[in-house]
């Protein structure tokens, strides 16, 4: 215990704090373990979303110790596989609006810099729902992805 209080105060002593340690943008690892990740962990015919979820762990863990992505990165890819529809018969990704659009205006009533002609044009919120009409009870937009993570543009 000693030994790790001096290696802290040497540490701080020298400038070096949590605060500097260097983050990673996860986001190239993510969109660059789909390929892998949806041969081995198909959406469709997954038995239950854990099982699902479970797959791409093991996909990620794989691929992080291989080096073809970041370690850091392990929790974050996982994660966005946790807010998919993957194994959840029924439930459908759902944008729901954080603003309105003033359609006189055309501009978003939060933020008037922002040209819109739809309250989604202004900001959403992704959320998993069990049902279509549970997504527009909450007068939102059923989305066309399996996933409330961005798309990596293919």
């Amino acid at each position: 215990m000693r030994h790790a209080v001096v290696a802290v105060a040497f540490a701080l002593s020298f400038g070096w704090s949590p605060a500097h340690a260097v983050k990673v943008d996860c986001e190239p690892a993510r969109c660059a373990t789909q390929a892998a990740v949806a041969a081995e962990c198909p959406c469709e015919g997954q038995a239950n979303h854990g099982q699902y979820v479970s797959c791409v762990a093991h996909v990620v863990r794989r691929l992080a110790s291989d080096g073809t992505i970041p370690i850091n990165c392990k929790g974050k890819v996982t994660r966005c596989a946790a807010k998919s529809t993957c194994g959840k018969p029924g439930f459908v990704t759902c944008l729901i609006p954080t603003d309105t659009c003033d359609l006189t205006t055309g501009f978003c009533i939060d933020d008037p810099t922002i040209a819109c002609t739809t309250d989604l044009d202004c900001g959403a919120k992704c959320k998993i729902k069990s049902t279509a009409d549970g997504c527009v009870a909450r007068s939102g937009v059923v989305g066309t992805s399996t996933t409330c993570c961005a798309s990596c543009g293919d």
